[in-house]
């Protein structure tokens, strides 16, 4: 296998969050190498998780904590090679001026020594609404800042109306961690538009196999195997309109059923 496989908790059931033991039982039957989505209070907070992880044979991503330096120590002792430094959010709906922009960026340096001193490559997610929202956000904030790496998200480039393959072939030695969803909405030629209330009322994020708008996420992944990217692929299950086991089952049958 090109990359390891884990599963991300973003908008799970929170009442199965918080029951790390059958979150792990999930995951692992399902076929997944590793689970995103858990934070640490402290460091015995952190050997518990990770002893339970091990137990049924996965490994804790991106774990999250409760500051950036922590955050870099935790990730670090879990021996990952890579972790996400706070988001620079962008205006609510327009974009920065020159000003505005350089003051988010500086935000971020700081974060960016921290991050690298523990052998950590620090990542930025590509959101909507953050400083890396569409594919020239990437080529403006990533010449502006060379330390900074990418956190791939299909899902929301396809939101940002941005193709996510534009970016992994303009930026492809950038890329320090995936988050592979997919985009529903019922009208594909129209793309996202912050200034469009309405948006979220017809769009979603959704399965790998159900989204709309023209993603080979097979493709996709070659690519990815092709440029050398061995980081992981974090499966999002965002607020699925189905059971989450049957959810997390499928995004990775899915997955197997085109060779990853």
């Amino acid at each position: 296998m090109a990359f390891p496989i884990a599963a991300h908790l973003c908008g799970w059931p929170k009442d199965i969050v918080k029951d790390p033991e059958r979150v792990m039982t999930i995951v692992s039957e399902a076929g997944y190498d590793g689970v995103e989505g858990f934070r640490a209070e402290n460091a015995e907070d952190l050997v518990r998780l990770a002893s339970l992880a091990a137990e049924y044979g996965l490994h804790l991503v991106n774990v999250g904590a409760d500051d950036p330096e922590t955050k870099a120590r935790f990730n670090a002792t879990l021996a990952n090679r890579a972790a996400e430094v706070p988001a620079g959010r962008k205006p609510a709906g327009r974009e920065p001026d020159d000003a505005e922009f350089e003051t988010l960026c500086r935000g971020i340096e700081p974060h960016l020594d921290v991050f690298q001193r523990f052998g950590l490559r620090p990542f930025h997610h590509i959101h909507v609404g953050c400083l890396l929202e569409t594919t020239e956000d990437c080529a403006r904030v990533l010449e502006r800042l060379p330390n900074l790496w990418l956190l791939y998200d299909t899902g929301h480039l396809l939101a940002a109306n941005s193709d996510p393959m534009e970016v992994l072939e303009r930026f492809p030695d950038r890329i320090a961690h995936v988050h592979l969803k997919n985009f529903w909405t019922e009208n594909p030629a129209a793309g996202w538009h912050r200034r469009q209330p309405e948006f979220w009322k017809t769009s979603r994020f959704c399965d790998l196999q159900e989204g709309n708008c023209d993603f080979d996420i097979g493709k996709c992944l070659r690519l990815l195997e092709q440029v050398g990217y061995r980081g992981w692929v974090s499966v999002e299950e965002d607020h699925p309109r189905r059971d989450i086991v049957e959810v997390v089952w499928d995004n990775r049958r899915f997955l197997a059923d085109l060779g990853f």
